[in-house]
């Protein structure tokens, strides 16, 4: 199986780090192989008054998921242009991969097992949704 483009969900934690690891390791030898590694912000669902009232909130955690990508710029850049960084929001970030996923025409999703969230309680394991919803091939970095 082709490994040509792989999506990588990253949020900064240690194991994010180790799945972008992978995932880099898996793109540097074969040229074909490209990574978008994707940062969502999990956004509340909330009406239309919580959202003015939250928008500050809401612009700080867009602002701390764009430094998040850029903090990674370096370890990336022995991929060039073969390396791309996407920040997206939503209220279900396992919900969000898997659309990204299945319209991208993605060869594989790395992930890792457990990120910076402490909403696990709330919205539950990210990757043990990814994994088991996932039409392509999942990698789960512990």
């Amino acid at each position: 199986m082709a490994l040509n483009k792989i999506l990588v969900a990253y949020d900064g934690s240690e194991l994010s780090e180790k799945a972008l690891d992978l995932a880099i390791g898996i793109a540097l030898p074969n040229e074909e192989t490209s990574l978008d590694i994707v940062n969502i912000v999990p956004i509340p669902l909330l009406n239309e008054s919580q959202v003015s009232n939250l928008k500050d909130i809401i612009d700080m955690m867009m602002e701390d998921g764009k430094e998040t990508l850029y903090a990674i710029d370096d370890k990336i850049a022995s991929l060039g242009e073969r390396a791309n960084t996407l920040l997206l929001t939503g209220t279900a970030p396992a919900t969000e991969l898997l659309k990204l996923a299945n319209g991208g025409e993605y060869d594989l999703i790395v992930l890792g097992n457990r990120g910076l969230s402490g909403l696990k309680e709330y919205m539950g394991s990210v990757s043990y949704k990814v994994f088991h919803a996932s039409e392509i091939p999942v990698l789960v970095a512990k």
